[in-house]
């Protein structure tokens, strides 16, 4: 398995944060990707949270994911059957730090790579990207 971490303090509270995480069709701002919601959260109560599933398309791949649980304390998703990579899990932790002015974001994504990539090269392309999006994600909130 392949286990990938990152994290990083953002200037915003866990709920501004899980919000703008859970606006699908937005992500393209952080990730180099592209999202599509195709089906909607089972329980509309946290827009875009538990049971919505998104088509993601990046690198000429197409696959989808699938929100396991969301609250202003974590996300989870899965990617939706064995490609490109199998027993995909990622959770996002989100925990106030500073008194409710900061947030403090623990990213984690595990992975049984394919047979025909070293887990290695993916482990750097997948915390090379995630850290940017943390990054972009970090401006967004900066004050300007």
């Amino acid at each position: 398995m392949v286990n990938v971490r990152c994290q990083r303090n953002i200037a915003a509270t866990p709920h501004q944060i899980m919000e703008t995480l859970l606006d699908h069709p937005r992500l393209d701002r952080f990730f180099n990707a592209q999202f599509k919601v195709v089906q909607s959260a089972v329980h509309p109560a946290i827009r875009g949270g538990n049971g919505c599933i998104r088509e993601v398309r990046m690198l000429g791949l197409r696959f989808y994911e699938q929100i396991q649980h969301a609250d202003p304390g974590s996300i989870r998703y899965q990617i939706v059957g064995d490609f490109p990579v199998r027993k995909h899990q990622g959770e996002i932790r989100l925990r106030q730090i500073d008194n409710n002015t900061s947030t403090r974001i623990d990213y984690h994504v595990r992975f049984a790579p394919p047979w025909y990539l070293p887990g290695c090269i993916l482990r750097r392309l997948i915390t090379r990207d995630i850290n940017l999006a943390l990054t972009r994600l970090e401006a967004s909130y900066a004050v300007r």
